[in-house]
């Protein structure tokens, strides 16, 4: 957890901190550090904001359906862009993360990235979260810092400086509860994030399409709880609140966070975990939701087109609620993936983003409900990814360990079906990539 401390781009950040919190939520080690101002950034981003949304006018986006600009704080005038080719492109994206890499290489903060790298292995799930008030640095590139490349199980958050734990009633549901509004859908198709949520097994899934805004609040009152709340349709970014788009009507067809406060500070006390907003420029929803002290969002932090949308939703609930991965390790996979999009939609990758409740564990699929995968292979060999289930071989294990450190060759024989693979791999390896001061290449 890295804190900003006061400041801001054009002052700079004077007394940063940052804390590793180990899994049982105890503090381990903290570092300090600073950050010098770096206008520059900003006008690097600006340029970056302003042919970016250039570029994809030509795409189907997400934005509001009255196609309006006036809501962009930074006051971006794109109307002087009228050629902008991908490869120029591009070649802004390198120059804004190089210019904020070098940024980050700053003597006072590259002390503490030492002192966090000599804190953290490799190979650990390492959630990162940034916490600022600064709206400026919460749309730069933290996905591209160049210590992220060293740690491929990591991932970046946004949190207010701001947070803390509200009081919630314990709930145990045989299912997943998701709340899923679809709203204004103008020129946009949000009918493949309806057959997603509609395709999972262990998930029950109140749909409200193009609801009014007396029947989302009364579903959000719901006596049962939700675990999650996903929206999809328009939205768009007001100052430091944002506004979605709940139907098509001529009037009162759209709310602020603000307007669904009550309902939404009840859902959050009945179990509400997780709201995912697959709708553009979602970061000032984000920060209306934070000050409501909710654990997690999801958001896209520009304008954001149909398709990526609909693929990140995908990606995601595969690696979330079919594959069970942690929330951070879920989001980053579907970010990722996005890469393969790019010759179409530029900076697809760049988009999605996690605002975190740095005070609340961040739950996986199960921790909400979901159904445990089966722990039984058949004929087939246990993963290293089935290490948690794999049970029974531990004296073995241990003896192999040693060996393998010992010997510069072990070979393994059985009889076919014996347990050879699972042995290896569900026992040994996952023991080697937790051992400390190992460099073991595995491949």
């Amino acid at each position: 957890m890295i804190n900003l401390g006061r400041g801001d781009i054009n002052r700079g950040f004077f007394y940063i901190t940052a804390q590793i919190i180990d899994t049982d939520n105890s503090l381990s080690a903290q570092f300090t550090g600073t950050l010098p101002k770096a206008s520059k950034i900003g006008d690097f981003y600006q340029v970056w904001q302003a042919t970016y949304r250039a570029f994809s006018q030509r795409l189907v986006m997400l934005s509001s359906p009255e196609e309006e600009d006036d809501d962009d704080e930074l006051e971006i005038e794109t109307t002087g862009i009228t050629q902008v080719s991908q490869l120029s492109f591009e070649a802004i994206c390198s120059d804004l993360a190089n210019e904020f890499n070098n940024w980050l290489q700053y003597s006072k903060f590259l002390q503490l990235e030492r002192k966090l790298r000599s804190h953290l292995s490799t190979t650990a799930a390492i959630r990162i979260i940034i916490e600022t008030d600064d709206e400026l640095v919460k749309r730069l590139p933290w996905h591209c810092w160049n210590f992220l490349q060293d740690y491929p199980d990591s991932e970046i958050a946004l949190s207010r400086p701001e947070y803390k734990q509200l009081p919630s009633q314990a709930v145990n549901r045989k299912k997943v509860r998701i709340l899923a509004i679809l709203g204004n859908s103008q020129d946009i198709d949000i009918a493949a994030e309806q057959t997603a949520l509609k395709a999972l097994p262990d998930a029950e899934t109140k749909f409200l399409i193009k609801p009014s805004r007396r029947e989302f609040d009364r579903e959000l009152w719901d006596t049962q709880g939700w675990d999650i709340l996903f929206f999809a349709g328009h939205s768009r970014t007001e100052g430091e609140t944002g506004r979605i788009y709940i139907n098509e009507e001529p009037y009162y067809n759209s709310l602020t966070i603000e307007q669904l406060e009550e309902a939404l500070k009840t859902a959050i006390s009945r179990g509400l975990k997780l709201a995912i907003f697959n709708s553009c420029d979602g970061l000032g929803l984000a920060n209306a939701l934070e000050k409501l002290h909710i654990p997690q969002v999801i958001v896209m932090r520009e304008p954001v087109p149909n398709l990526v949308a609909q693929q990140f939703f995908h990606y995601f609930l595969l690696a979330f609620a079919v594959e069970k991965l942690p929330l951070y390790l879920a989001v980053k996979q579907a970010r990722c993936r996005l890469r393969g999009l790019e010759s179409e939609y530029p900076a697809a990758s760049w988009l999605p983003v996690i605002c975190q409740n740095p005070a609340v564990r961040s739950p996986n699929w199960l921790d909400l409900g979901g159904i445990p995968p089966c722990p039984y292979r058949g004929l087939f060999a246990f993963q290293e990814r089935d290490a948690d289930l794999f049970f029974g071989r531990e004296q073995f294990v241990a003896d192999l360990r040693v060996k393998t450190e010992q010997n510069p060759f072990v070979a393994i024989v059985g009889a076919s079906g014996s347990g050879k693979s699972s042995v290896v791999f569900a026992g040994l390896v996952p023991q080697l990539r937790r051992a400390k001061n190992a460099d073991w290449q595995i491949v």
